[in-house]
């Protein structure tokens, strides 16, 4: 028997369908691969490019790394024109996360992910211009004015990408206790959203890709919860706490029950009303 999966949209759930079935609607842009899927037999629910039934599907067509001669940059993504539009939705880059390559994938699927912070900036991707894989933040490609240029095109397959990130999360004002198997720490959250948060440690050392459990007080109509976060983005800020330094640390939830996502995101969308 075929085990049955379903997905999570908008706040609702629906389904059961099969691999296929989702693979299919993944194809059809229908939904997206930083979309939640639920497995009966893992008894969770994940993103579909981390669930490994999913993930093994797209590392089929992963390329070994190749040797080929240095890329010729002089045509970079912020020189994107209106009629190139349909050039970004071309799959020709690869994701390598945890060692296993996955793909491929449109340049808007990789902004896509970056905007969910599904994919960081020390993820390594690859693209046949690219002499070798790259972290995302070395490839011209994703440098912020080439972002920006993107930003910009007014079709509206671009336009909602950011529109959705910008709306995912909300100012959010809660305490927290933070332990990363060593010490425990006391910060605040200052953003949230069904996927990450972005918050305050008093800590200016902790690093990007560095796994943190966190505890969150009652804040603003989300009650307390607890969740397993990965350091995806790190800020310095000036003027803050013991080391004379306010840091603010994205994190990505790598763990936290769906009934506390699905609480975020009715928080998040009464925000954004």
């Amino acid at each position: 028997m075929n085990n049955e999966y379903y997905l999570s949209k908008n706040g609702t759930h629906v389904g059961p369908y099969t691999l296929e079935q989702i693979l299919a609607k993944v194809e059809t842009h229908e939904n997206q691969w930083t979309d939640y899927v639920f497995d009966a037999k893992i008894g969770d629910w994940l993103m579909l490019i981390e669930h490994p039934e999913f993930s093994t599907k797209l590392s089929r067509k992963a390329p070994a790394i190749p040797v080929i001669k240095a890329p010729d940059l002089s045509a970079k993504a912020s020189e994107v024109h209106d009629s190139d539009v349909e050039k970004l939705k071309d799959k020709e880059w690869f994701i390598m996360k945890d060692n296993t390559k996955c793909g491929p994938f449109c340049y808007l699927d990789l902004l896509s992910m970056l905007q969910k912070k599904s994919l960081a900036e020390f993820d390594f991707i690859w693209h046949a211009k690219l002499p070798t894989w790259k972290p995302v933040a070395e490839v011209e490609d994703f440098k912020p004015e080439a972002i920006r240029a993107i930003k910009e095109l007014p079709e509206q397959e671009v336009s909602e990408i950011f529109f959705r990130r910008r709306h995912a999360r909300a100012n959010y004002g809660a305490s927290l206790i933070i332990h990363n198997n060593k010490t425990v720490f006391r910060g605040k959250a200052i953003e949230i959203g069904a996927g990450g948060a972005g918050i305050i440690i008093d800590n200016p050392s902790l690093q990007t890709g560095q796994s943190l459990f966190l505890h969150f007080q009652p804040g603003q109509g989300v009650p307390p919860f607890n969740a397993v976060c990965e350091i995806v983005s790190k800020k310095f800020i000036d003027g803050g706490y013991l080391a004379g330094e306010k840091v603010s640390y994205g994190v990505k939830f790598t763990a936290v029950t769906q009934a506390v996502r699905e609480s975020i995101a009715i928080y998040t969308s009464e925000k954004a009303a």
